[in-house]
């Protein structure tokens, strides 16, 4: 009975230990996390399930998808009609995804929800970020505002968990809404050292295409397609009036500003001068005239970084260039072989999927601050203009030592 007795207590002990060792463990173990990803600034309605199953490795996309609104019949976005779109996308998507891959479950469901709050269309941005405010109330999780700037500038950083590339580094940032360069020297502190008086370069692109008869939602797509078609007409002599902006000391030969503009009226003056107004059927001709205007574009970006580089006496190894333009090859060639000789040592581009708007890079961004222990109140708003010179003044932000 005695020796019973005692092996019953020795049991009980050993059950004890064991459960006070797992406490132990499961106490001292950064805890994974689930998160839910919305990215609506502009025309596409986005949605990824990121799970964040160790603080050591990259976090795994569990599922992306993206709605895009078909506007090449407007001849462009439309503000209401992008509005429209996102408000009756994205609920769906998201609700689709949870159902899909069974996130729905209190055991289950995301433990983080991140969101773009800004900049961006307001209608657009309005649809996805009150979502993201919904969903964090009725799961009762963080939230997280994310910076749109921010999810192109950070995506890179994914692949490597957040260590490559290091700061600081300089970043091209180019689509159809913003071109722009910047100086990153943390997460949360980024300096512009360009940025452009008018129009972006991807939007200057597009209305060379659309004025060269190049049709479809995503003209720049279409642009470098009929280029691949055609390698071989790249560079040869062709009757054009083009010229890099502000070369003369007019046009303020030294300003660290972008100005895009001029090329629709370049393309005018062209077909006016050359070619009677008319669009050239010949689609080599074509071919010859779009890599002409887009290479002199490309260029005027890159005189640009050189020119930053020469006047702030920039020491920096690492680029990125990212954004919708970021995927056009031939671009990265020229980055490569001009910025090379001017000090840049390496160069990092985001897989062709996260160039374009999307809400995977919103929610690496997010995780990003979230384990900086930014987190957001739910009681914020969308913003049409947020510089991301400003990221942490904009009020809402809430501020803990860390998250995990």
């Amino acid at each position: 009975m005695c020796a019973l007795l005692y092996a019953r207590c020795a049991g009980r002990r050993l059950v004890q230990n064991s459960q006070w060792l797992q406490r132990l463990c499961v106490k001292n173990q950064i805890k994974g996390y689930r998160v839910l990803a919305i990215e609506t600034s502009c025309d596409d309605a986005c949605v990824t399930l990121m799970d964040r199953y160790s603080p050591d490795e990259a976090p795994k996309v569990v599922d992306e998808r993206k709605v895009t609104l078909d506007s090449a019949s407007a001849g462009g976005v439309v503000p209401t009609d992008a509005a429209n779109h996102n408000r009756k996308n994205i609920s769906k998507l998201v609700n689709q995804m949870i159902i899909d891959n069974k996130w729905g479950s209190a055991e289950t469901k995301p433990d983080l929800v991140c969101a773009t709050r800004g900049p961006g269309m307001v209608g657009s941005l309005a649809g996805g970020y009150q979502l993201a405010c919904g969903l964090s109330i009725a799961w009762q999780v963080p939230l997280v505002g994310v910076n749109h700037m921010l999810g192109h500038l950070m995506v890179v950083r994914m692949e490597s968990n957040g260590k490559e590339p290091q700061y600081p580094f300089l970043s091209l940032l180019v689509s159809g809404g913003h071109t722009m360069c910047v100086l990153s020297h943390s997460l949360t502190h980024h300096e512009i050292l360009v940025d452009t008086v008018d129009i972006a370069a991807g939007d200057a692109l597009d209305k060379c295409g659309r004025e060269l008869g190049i049709s479809g939602n995503m003209i720049g797509r279409e642009v470098e397609k009929l280029l691949d078609q055609h390698r071989e007409e790249w560079g040869k002599p062709v009757e054009i009036m083009v010229k890099e902006p502000m070369l003369n000391q007019w046009d303020r030969k030294d300003s660290l500003q972008y100005s895009f503009a001029s090329f629709n009226s370049q393309v005018k003056n062209t077909l006016k001068k050359f070619y009677s107004s008319e669009i050239p059927q010949d689609e080599t001709i074509k071919a010859r005239l779009l890599f002409r205007f887009q290479q002199t574009i490309f260029q005027h970006m890159i005189s640009k970084i050189k020119l930053a580089i020469k006047i702030h006496k920039l020491d920096v190894k690492n680029f990125i260039c990212s954004g919708g333009v970021s995927s056009n090859l031939y671009l990265r060639k020229m980055l490569k072989d001009q910025l090379g000789p001017a000090g840049i040592e390496n160069f990092y581009f985001p897989e062709p999927r996260l160039c374009t708007d999307n809400a995977t890079m919103i929610g690496w961004a997010g995780i990003e601050l979230y384990e900086q222990g930014y987190t957001t109140d739910i009681g914020t708003t969308v913003i049409r203009k947020w510089p991301i010179t400003k990221l942490l003044e904009l009020e809402g932000w809430e501020r803990k030592p860390n998250n995990l």
